[in-house]
């Protein structure tokens, strides 16, 4: 059985500040920091991944080239990962709140270790 806890975030520099706004207000106890708020701006990948390993955060990016591989990377060597979250181009930022609402509550399993991406869903299709 997988563990519970709420997760925790920490937005990379690419991730809007709207994003971070409507995060908290639509979940007000999201625990969520960006890494200007935390002494990373401008750091390398490596090294917020460190840290959010060390403060075990969930990182949010943009960042599909280095932050996914630098991630898997970590995994491979036996190192903590709480998880990465990239959120794709072109997701509004309704489609990106819906997506991290769902890892923000639940099993830890879902994420650990784990490099998970928010897309544009296809609407579904009916045939009349």
């Amino acid at each position: 059985m997988g563990r519970w806890r709420m997760l925790i975030f920490l937005t990379d520099e690419n991730i809007e500040a709207g994003i971070l706004v409507q995060l908290r207000r639509h979940l007000p106890r999201i625990d969520v920091v960006d890494v200007r708020d935390v002494g990373l701006a401008q750091t390398p990948d490596e090294i917020i991944l460190q840290w959010a390993a060390d403060n075990w955060r969930v990182v949010i990016t943009r960042d599909v080239n280095t932050m996914r591989g630098l991630a898997e990377d970590r995994v491979r060597a036996g190192l903590p990962m709480p998880g990465v979250i990239i959120v794709l181009e072109n997701v509004s930022y309704g489609a990106v709140i819906q997506g991290i609402i769902q890892y923000a509550v639940g099993q830890l399993s879902e994420i650990e270790n784990r490099v998970v991406f928010i897309s544009i869903r296809e609407p579904r299709r009916t045939l009349l």
